[in-house]
């Protein structure tokens, strides 16, 4: 049993800024514990425990229950410590939604940043491969129709799905930036969330930054190896 629940988290990650994110919006006090890869604590057996994909984030509950999976914990935490049901709704064709765009992102979105991680950071490539540059034209695309429906991804209202998408929106931007003349929708949405986020720029802005870091960093070690 523990006072507060522990969220076990690292900055760069996409996934884990989303909870932390959430959990600031609904005023959930959690305990957050840092796993530094670049020491392979993913890879400990305390941590392997909680985790056997050795991924994060991975968030404890007060009665020791684990639960893993950033889309799985934020509808999680709303659904039991929100105020209110806005973030992720009851109404069955609104959740209905959300739960689609969440799919979005872990089955679309995110798979780009994946693809440039597997291919620029562990394939050894120099420059971004022109299938990744295809799946991130097509994922702003689809990105883009969604939000031709409303000012948010589901509606005119804000939910988990906006704060998943975005926290690997900004981190694709920094990347691949989105044209904001080819995806209007997009730049007035990520103008939105920047101002609606609480602490934007410690809480969100220097963990994309990191992981581009990391990843340019990659990339030109890979093209002076050429």
């Amino acid at each position: 049993m523990s006072a507060k629940p522990v969220l076990y988290y690292a900055l760069f990650s996409p996934p884990a800024r989303a909870c932390i994110l959430t959990a600031k919006l609904i005023d959930l006090d959690v305990e957050l514990k840092a796993v530094d890869f670049s020491q392979k604590e993913h890879l400990s057996d305390e941590f392997l425990k909680l985790n056997p994909q050795h991924q994060i984030p991975v968030f404890v509950d007060t009665d020791g229950e684990v639960y893993v999976d950033s889309h799985a914990i934020i509808c999680f935490m709303v659904a039991k410590y929100g105020k209110n049901d806005q973030l992720y709704a009851k109404d069955l064709k609104r959740r209905a939604h959300i739960d689609h765009r969440l799919h979005y992102e872990n089955g679309v979105l995110f798979q780009v940043i994946k693809d440039i991680v597997a291919r620029n950071i562990y394939g050894g490539e120099a420059e971004y491969n022109k299938r990744s540059l295809e799946l991130c034209q097509n994922a702003y695309g689809t990105l883009e129709h969604f939000l031709e429906q409303g000012s948010f991804v589901v509606g005119n209202e804000l939910s988990v799905a906006d704060i998943s998408i975005h926290t690997t929106l900004i981190t694709l931007d920094l990347l691949l930036p989105v044209d904001r003349q080819r995806y209007p929708k997009i730049g007035d949405w990520l103008q939105r969330m920047q101002q609606l986020l609480p602490n934007y720029e410690d809480l969100n802005l220097k963990g994309a930054q990191a992981l581009q870091q990391r990843i340019e960093g990659c990339m030109a070690d890979h093209k002076s190896k050429s």
